[in-house]
């Protein structure tokens, strides 16, 4: 509604010192664009600058036009450790936790108060390396330092070469970052992966991410592009499918080897390093195979550490000609141990040697001697 005019207001009954407290009463301060809530439901988008949260150790590129030369020609600004810029004639200004438009907008308010109708442009020179957390079923969960490789779009989604942005070069994405984290379990449930991401208002985003759609039809949606201290969450799978866990093995994000320890009558034991999908025979096979005059080849015994501290020991029907199968023929797990026992025949003949072992050559020869006697 808009103002009326003095004289209808007098004679509606408004005395003139009621409206001239109307006219003169302090408006209420408008939010800032940090504390105002989104128009619409955060979506994690392409574009990785769109929500970027400014911190300490990035480099802002800030220009402002119709600045003096002789004021400043440096464009390239840090931002200290409390989150401070300190622009040439703006002073000092706190851009931490704002995304790029809203420092932009700061920036905009600060010259306004000492030069007529600013323009200004801000864009990210370089940034940060980032800090990510990730946690759930991976090899080793954990906070982790990820380095920027570079920046591949600007903030309006085209690259630039004016704020040395491009070159081909790429931000950090999902499926990198869990592979720096030693790749994920076999008891990871890769279907429901989940990133939770602080946002410049103060909220939380959360978005799942099915990263077996990223293995079987090549949907790079699923590999998204993270953002400093984003929060990856792997959960555990209820149960696991032993032909998936071997296509899932062979995936970037899985560790490409493990190491398992085989012992007993195999001909080379110890600890054998194989390839990630490996499975039980290959365990085996890893070790030489059965040392075939003593090795019970039918009944193997895995020994597995759980995650939770728990050990778990199983005797395995073991079969040469076996498919990738929990029960038969297992994939094999990082730090797993496989026994391979003794046949009865073999244990039965080392009870005999151990007998006769102390009495040596000449003793065991009169023994044999007395028996057919």
């Amino acid at each position: 509604m808009g103002h009326l005019p003095l004289a209808l207001l007098q004679r509606r009954g408004l005395s003139v010192a009621i409206v001239l407290a109307l006219s003169t009463a302090p408006l209420m301060p408008r939010p800032t664009i940090a504390q105002m809530p989104p128009t619409a439901p955060y979506t994690f988008g392409v574009n990785p600058l769109a929500d970027y949260i400014l911190g300490a150790g990035d480099v802002l590129f800030v220009e402002v036009v119709n600045l003096p030369n002789s004021v400043t020609n440096q464009r390239q600004f840090p931002v200290n450790l409390d989150g401070t810029v300190v622009l040439p004639l703006a002073g000092r200004l706190r851009v931490e936790g704002l995304t790029l438009p809203q420092a932009e907008q700061v920036i905009l308010d600060a010259y306004s108060k000492v030069m007529r109708f600013p323009a200004v442009t801000v864009n990210l020179q370089t940034p940060r390396p980032m800090r990510i957390l990730v946690a759930g079923e991976v090899t080793r969960p954990g906070s982790y330092t990820v380095p920027f490789t570079g920046i591949s779009v600007a903030r309006g989604g085209a690259p630039t070469d004016a704020v040395g942005l491009s070159g081909g070069l790429t931000w950090p994405r999902l499926t990198g970052v869990i592979a720096q984290a030693g790749g994920i379990t076999q008891d990871a449930d890769i279907r429901n992966v989940e990133i939770r991401r602080q946002l410049g208002n103060g909220q939380t985003a959360v978005t799942k991410v099915n990263l077996w759609d990223l293995i079987q039809s090549g949907d790079a949606n699923q590999d998204l592009t993270l953002r400093s201290d984003d929060v990856i969450v792997i959960p555990k799978a209820t149960t696991v499918n032993a032909a998936e866990a071997v296509r899932l093995a062979s995936a970037t994000f899985s560790p490409q080897t493990i190491r398992v320890q085989v012992v007993g009558e195999v001909l080379r034991p110890g600890l054998v390093e194989v390839p990630a999908n490996a499975t039980l025979t290959q365990g085996i096979g890893a070790a030489g195979g059965f040392n075939v005059q003593r090795a019970n080849t039918s009944r193997i015994t895995l020994v597995r550490l759980n995650r939770d501290g728990t050990v778990s020991r199983r005797r395995i029907p073991f079969s040469l000609a076996a498919q990738p199968s929990v029960n038969s023929n297992p994939v094999l797990q990082q730090g797993d141990v496989i026994v391979v026992e003794r046949s009865g025949l073999t244990q039965f003949g080392d009870t005999v040697g151990n007998v006769f072992r102390p009495l040596g050559a000449l003793g065991t020869l009169g023994i044999i001697i007395n028996l057919l006697d």
